[in-house]
Formats: structure tokens, sequence, C-alpha cells
């Protein structure tokens, strides 16, 4: 499979403006600048299995300094430690109504900023009955070992369609939510405000409507809406010190893109026919601007064939080096991990593989970075899938 050339740079040109309702830097509209430690050779990394015999692990939240959440997509849900030598201990909870159809499931998972106290924790899954997509609300137990529902969904009534699901989560440091969703292989919906589907949705945690959500005063779905136009989103993160945040979401056969999350911007993609008819048609592009010039370019674009991009998240500590700073993305399709690195203004300024990590261990559907700085790693093969931790080998 063609691989990532090393040092291949892909710009979005003017399409910054305001992050997650923000200003934007004061970079924007200068020219674009690595990041301190890009001009250097990355540091080698370790890797470690602390986890086996998984069935597609979808996300993974730490709950404290040395023990993490880790679910799987056909409705497992674990407590375990970060000493790989710690059994792992299922958590009893009731996924009764989960939904498990091709690529749906229990999916994206948040840890409640208080969770220290309130012991909450967030799953987005798919739902029977009826069918849909949905984020539901949960209580750990002390002892890790039983997870309770509380209250009523936050969200609800996102679109259920295969195989477009999304969906991740993400928690601003405002305490709202983002919600990632996939287009549900519906032709109308991501261009429909009044449909979740195709969307990045913002919420509070209660499942309230922020006042500052672009259409925070109408009365149908679209209150929900933060910006449109995606197809099938599977990252979310937030760029360490600053405003901006990123989603990494599939292309059809072009195009994956990472893109910067702006209020109330359409992303471009509408997967209609021009000849007319409602069908799902994706001979289109992944970012329309001929049919919508103000629709937001990609930060990045993995151009054809696509690298299927999947979890995102940003790398912090010095020990790091030149990874620090960059955004490491889960790629299913070419079996490994992207390294990006940005300029000031939210622009990729350069992308290379993770070789340690480069059709090493297979499909890679999650990567979160732990509190002690190592960062984790679930692969998505379907057999025998692992954890990996990875580290800098200094």
């Amino acid at each position: 499979m063609p691989k990532i050339l090393l040092g291949r740079v892909l710009s979005a040109g003017a399409a910054l403006g305001f992050a997650v309702g923000m200003p934007a830097s004061p970079a924007v509209g200068m020219p674009a600048t690595p990041a301190p430690g890009n001009a250097l050779a990355p540091p080698p990394v370790v890797v470690e299995v602390v986890q086996n015999a998984l069935d597609i692990p979808w996300d993974l939240v730490f709950t404290d300094a040395t023990h993490y959440l880790l679910n799987e997509r056909a409705g497992r849900l674990w407590f375990a430690s970060t000493d790989p030598a710690v059994p792992r201990a299922p958590v009893i909870a009731d996924f009764s109504d989960l939904n498990v159809r091709t690529s749906g499931g229990l999916l994206g998972m948040a840890i409640d900023p208080d969770f220290a106290t309130n012991r909450l924790f967030y799953t987005c899954q798919t739902h029977r009955g009826p069918d849909d997509v949905r984020v539901v609300r949960w209580r750990l137990s002390l002892d890790g070992r039983r997870a309770t529902r509380v209250r009523l969904p936050v969200v609800s009534g996102i679109p259920f369609g295969s195989p477009h699901f999304g969906c991740r989560l993400l928690i601003l440091p405002d305490g709202t939510m983002l919600i990632g969703t996939g287009d549900a292989a519906q032709a109308s919906a991501p261009q429909r405000l009044d449909s979740l589907a195709g969307k990045v949705l913002r919420v509070r945690l209660d499942g309230s409507i922020p006042a500052d959500n672009p259409w925070a005063g109408a009365s149908g779905p679209r209150r929900y809406v933060w910006n449109y136009g995606h197809r099938n989103i599977q990252g979310l993160a937030l760029r360490p010190g600053t405003s901006q945040v990123f989603n990494a979401e599939h292309g059809p056969e072009w195009d994956d893109e990472v893109n910067l999350v702006l209020k109330g911007r359409n992303y471009g993609w509408n997967p209609r026919n021009p000849a007319g008819g409602t069908a799902y048609y994706q001979n289109v592009p992944m970012t329309d601007r001929v049919k919508y010039p103000n629709a937001v370019p990609a930060a990045w674009k993995s151009g054809t064939p696509t690298l299927a991009t999947s979890g995102l998240e940003f790398v912090k500590g010095s020990s790091w080096g030149a990874y620090r700073g960059r955004a490491f993305v889960a790629l299913l399709k070419d079996a490994g991990v992207l390294s990006l690195a940005f300029d000031a203004a939210g622009r990729v300024v350069r992308s290379d593989q993770v070789p340690e990590l480069d059709d090493t261990h297979g499909r890679i559907r999650t990567i979160r970075q732990a509190p002690d700085g190592s960062v984790y790693v679930l692969t998505a093969n379907g057999v025998a899938d692992q954890v990996l931790r990875v580290r800098p080998s200094s």
C-alpha cells in the first residue's frame, strides 16, 4: 500500500477564522511556521503490549493517574490498571439496548471533568428501539466494577444509518461537549441543519443547549449543531495551549480530512447526485467549494487513496522531542499512526508516519495520552486486538 512520504506538506490556505467560537491566533494570515522542534528528527519510541485478546476496542479514557476505562464495540466495558501485570476487570453495565451493526455499537467515550467527585463518564452508542445514535451518561462505582445510567440520554435522535455512525466525544474546558457524528449514509443529512447526522454537535453535559450555539434559539434539532457538512467524524481533539479543536474524518475513496472545528461553518460534503434523485451518491468532492464557496478547506487531506483516519490526539511533554505538540492520527486502512505538525494558525506544515507503528500492529482506531505522558494506542483488527503503550525510548 502506498505510504505518506516523509516531510509531505499540505496546507489549508486561508480557511481559518475562529476556532470553537473564540478568536483565532494572531498568526492567521502569516506564513506557515513549524512549531518548535519540528525540524528535528523525532525520537525513537518503544511499543509495549499492555492488553490482549480484545475485540475491536473503540475508546479508552483515564479515570485517574493509574486507571482507565476501556470499551469494545460489541458492548463490553473494562476497568484496567496502567500496571499491565494487574488483570483488567469487567464492568457490569446494561447494554441490552445496544444496536451492534456493521461499524455501530459502543463507540466514543469521555470522562467528566469532575469525575473524582461525581464518578460520571459518557458513551456514544448505537441504540435499538428506536434505532438511533445517542450519548449516555453513566456513574462508575467506587470499585470500578459497575456502571449505572444517570437519568435520560444527554443527546438522542442522532440518525442511525449504516455504516456512517461517527461517533467521537470531546469535553472542552468551558464544560461543553462536542459530538462528532457520521452522515448515516443519508444523502441530504450533511447539509440539512435539522438533521443531527454529518455534524459536530455541542451541548452542555446535562444535554441542555449552550446559549452561544449558532442556532441556539431554534426549536428543532439545529439548536444542537455547531457546524455541518461532514461525512464520518472519527476523531476530535483540543490542541494544547490554544482554543483550536480539530476533527478527523473519513473520505469516500479520496480525501480523508483533518479539519479545524469552526463555529457555524459548512465543511462542504454533499452526497447528492447532481443529476437529481435522493440516492446516496459519493462521486462528489469531500469539500465542494464550487457548490459552497465558503466551505472550510481541510487543514490536511490524504488525497488518493484514503488512509481511513480515526482517533486524533495531540502529544504533550518535552520527552517527546520533535513529536511534542504534533497530532497523532490513527490510521485504519493504512495501518499505522500519522504525525501532523501545525503552525500557530492551525495549518499543517509537515506529515510523517511514526515508523515504529507503520504496518506493525495492523489497523489503529484510537490514540490517548496517559497522565504519565505515554501514549495508549488501540488496534482494530477484529481478531486478538491489543492496547499498546508507546513512549520515547529515552
